[in-house]
């Protein structure tokens, strides 16, 4: 009753966990995790930035170790609210790096829309880019769009799916498994998967940005469609970098990454 109160008829924003790695005295790097994931995401990527960098990891609401208010429609704007008001308590005095994964590079590209003055430089890691299937040409990649957002809707709709049988189903479907050992995160996960992938505006956030950004994707990405990825590239600040990789943030993530901000590709 009090967290509703506080936060939903007081609109005070969450603060969410964070934890740091790395060299204090370095550049800041804040990195942003996908749907149902933790800062624990990262594992693989981190030794790879730590001696370079100051490195940031955020779990996001509703995930992790940050609040999971039950009552919460999990909006991108209710996202980006806890998001700014714990990137502000850092009190950063320099632009850093953000990088999202996934879900967190629809986050971090909507982040920039309000605060590119705050950020040196943007990578986007695997985003997920579905645009309205009647602005997609290639009939494969809106048959692929179709299909990913009608399995999101059956997942989000169908009252047999329960933390139990999803689990099951993870072993067919191309998404993260970790959410069934949280029960309080379910319906984080169901609400933001609704609200920021199926409803995401990426397309249009990044346009008007004019910040060097960086696209990253796996080749065999089980969420990602290419040719839609690559319309990010239409804005001439943005370089993109194809690899071959899934959708997940392994040790080979972490050299491309790496690589990436050195400027060794």
């Amino acid at each position: 009753m009090f967290d509703y109160l506080w936060h939903g008829i007081l609109g005070r924003p969450y603060s969410l966990h964070s934890a740091h790695s790395g060299d204090r005295s370095k550049p800041v790097v804040v990195l942003l995790h996908g749907i149902a994931a933790s800062g624990d995401d990262w594992s693989k990527v981190l030794p790879h930035l730590e001696q370079q960098y100051h490195c940031i990891t955020i779990d996001l609401l509703g995930f992790g170790q940050s609040p999971k208010p039950q009552w919460l429609s999990y909006t991108m704007d209710d996202h980006m609210r806890a998001l700014q008001h714990t990137m502000h308590k850092f009190h950063l005095g320099s632009p850093f790096i953000l990088i999202g994964h996934s879900l967190g590079s629809l986050l971090a590209t909507r982040y920039a829309t309000k605060h590119e003055a705050n950020l040196s430089r943007l990578l986007l890691l695997s985003p997920p880019v579905y645009p309205p299937l009647s602005h997609i040409k290639s009939r494969t990649a809106r048959k692929l769009t179709g299909l990913l957002l009608n399995i999101y809707k059956f997942l989000r709709d169908d009252p047999r799916i329960t933390p139990d049988t999803f689990g099951r189903l993870m072993y067919f479907a191309p998404l993260p498994r970790g959410i069934i050992k949280q029960p309080s995160t379910w319906v984080p996960f169901m609400r933001t998967l609704k609200e920021c992938i199926e409803k995401q505006t990426i397309l249009q956030d990044i346009r008007g940005l004019k910040l060097p950004i960086d696209v990253c994707y796996g080749s065999l990405d089980q969420v990602v469609v290419g040719s839609n990825v690559e319309l990010l590239a239409r804005n001439k600040n943005v370089r993109m970098h194809t690899f071959l990789n899934t959708h997940d943030l392994t040790t080979r993530y972490g050299k491309l990454v790496s690589k990436v901000l050195r400027g060794k590709l």
